[in-house]
């Protein structure tokens, strides 16, 4: 299956719909995709309550992702509990800041993660970053989808597994 196609001519018309029906979204990402993926990784299988939650306590016990990813991994999974499934989620979040780290290293770089992950994804079109953010273990097409339309304000949307399957059996 395409993951990037061109939206159909209904899809435009509906879109068009929506926006004379609603007004313009209002987004307003922080440009942040290293957050926003930690974030996505918190929000699997909890609320959303639980998952911000966990996302502060993140971030107040370590303010940098160097912190996280230096961090024992029962340190981090201590800090995000109350998201639930931490055992899960602190080592996913924690291979995701080693494998951008190495390939930061690999280019030589010595910024932040944060900053490195922004101007990766900025050097390609949507589907380019889409491709590059699924490459890094564990990300999956909607958490990719998820960071690049909400943190880089690109026009991609996150479509979930039962849509995809409603769209495949068409």
């Amino acid at each position: 299956m395409t993951i990037f196609t061109t939206p159909t001519a209904h899809l435009v018309r509906v879109y068009k719909l929506l926006i004379d029906t609603y007004g313009e979204p209002k987004n307003e990402p922080d440009y942040d995709p290293l957050g926003g993926l930690v974030g996505t990784i918190l929000s699997q299988h909890t609320t959303d309550i639980n998952s911000e939650r966990a996302y502060q306590q993140l971030r107040a016990i370590f303010p940098t992702w160097e912190e996280v990813r230096d961090a024992p991994t029962d340190q981090v999974a201590e800090a995000i509990r109350s998201g639930g499934s931490a055992n899960i989620k602190a080592p996913r979040i924690k291979n995701t800041l080693h494998t951008l780290t190495e390939w930061q290293q690999s280019q030589g770089g010595s910024k932040s993660l944060s900053d490195f992950l922004y101007d990766e994804l900025t050097r390609y079109s949507p589907e380019e970053a889409w491709h590059y953010l699924r490459s890094i273990p564990g990300v999956g097409p909607k958490t990719a989808a998820c960071v690049l339309m909400f943190d880089m304000d690109l026009p991609v949307m996150p479509i979930d597994t039962g849509t995809s399957r409603c769209r495949s059996s068409r």
